[in-house]
């Protein structure tokens, strides 16, 4: 066996064990059998090729050694490259989720970028902040969506596609390594000058019902289509992968959320492409209006908020329109996923 053929088995060898030690012996067994499988359909074909070509055709020894060669050389790019961007993503550049601090010289807003699921630390880096702020007589303006009537939710479970509990979000955290967000740790610090301000769901599905009844019959169809259990999906893979697998997953899964964060073309083409685009005008636009609206009218003039991070350029944007004397003071950062 030549030096090449010795790396090559030697590469293939090390990544079988790193199967059975993250999946155990009857991966190997699929992946080995795979491997044979594969070998020989590439066979197959690179007989018909070199047939058509009429070109001298390999011997199959041969050609079990080339194309395992390529095999084992391409597994160790896809790990190497995974891995490298992970690492980099995870432990080198983690993305910030930036506070914003604006001001019209008669008010002073201190906008916190939040999302439903975040690392413990993060979510108490903001009760810091929220409760250094409060001390100044701030108040707290945060979202969350409110209830509305059982029939509105259903609408609404259909529109986005995905059926959402009361667990979903923790669940899916679990994917991620990472905490769901719980309002309550925000609530009642120093005071309770705490304003949910933001929609509720009956006023979501009527902005949204106006929106579709514009629409060709066949898209309305289409955009009510029955929601997927998500919940139950996420359960299922929870329950699937063991404790090292999820493990792997989890830092994979983190990478591409840090990712995401730095990214603002990214999340636009994610929301763009894989959400309802109609019911997505409502749920960012709509409460883009409705929290613009309340900190112009409002009587406060110290005002701390966390609400998502697509919000708050729109936003400021529609404070700018109502009085050219908003500015951004300062922007610090905080880091939800930060290993």
């Amino acid at each position: 066996m030549n030096y090449k053929n010795t790396v090559t088995y030697l590469l293939l060898i090390t990544y079988a064990l790193v199967i059975l030690y993250l999946s155990g012996i009857q991966w190997v067994l699929s992946f080995l059998l795979s491997l044979c499988i594969y070998t020989l359909v590439f066979y197959g074909l690179h007989i018909l090729w070199k047939k058509f070509r009429k070109k001298q055709i390999m011997y199959i020894n041969d050609f079990i050694n080339y194309f395992l060669n390529r095999v084992a050389i391409l597994l160790v790019i896809i790990i190497v490259v995974i891995w490298w961007w992970a690492y980099i993503l995870n432990e080198i550049f983690p993305a910030p989720m930036p506070e914003y601090t604006i001001s019209d010289w008669n008010k002073v807003i201190k906008f916190q970028a939040m999302s439903h699921i975040w690392t413990t630390n993060f979510y108490n880096q903001i009760v810091e902040n929220l409760t250094n702020f409060k001390k100044e007589w701030g108040v707290y303006y945060y979202e969350w969506v409110k209830p509305g009537s059982p029939e509105n939710l259903d609408k609404f479970n259909k529109a986005i596609w995905i059926k959402f509990d009361d667990d979903l979000y923790k669940n899916f955290s679990k994917l991620y390594g990472l905490t769901n967000q719980d309002n309550s740790i925000f609530m009642w610090i120093i005071n309770n000058n705490d304003y949910n301000i933001d929609l509720n769901m009956d006023e979501i599905i009527t902005e949204y019902s106006k929106i579709i009844e514009q629409k060709p019959k066949w898209e309305k169809e289409f955009q009510s289509k029955l929601p997927i259990d998500a919940n139950n999906t996420i359960i299922k893979t929870l329950a699937w992968l063991n404790d090292k697998e999820l493990k792997v997953l989890i830092y994979i899964n983190q990478a591409l959320l840090n990712l995401i964060i730095w990214n603002e073309k990214l999340q636009w083409f994610l929301t763009n492409t894989f959400t309802n685009r109609d019911l997505f005008e409502v749920i960012l636009w709509k409460r883009n209006e409705v929290l613009a609206n309340e900190i112009i009218n409002s009587n406060h003039d110290k005002i701390y908020i966390t609400y998502w991070l697509l919000h708050f350029k729109w936003v400021y944007e529609l404070l700018k329109e109502d009085n050219n004397k908003w500015q951004i003071i300062s922007i610090s950062n905080l880091y939800p996923i930060k290993n």
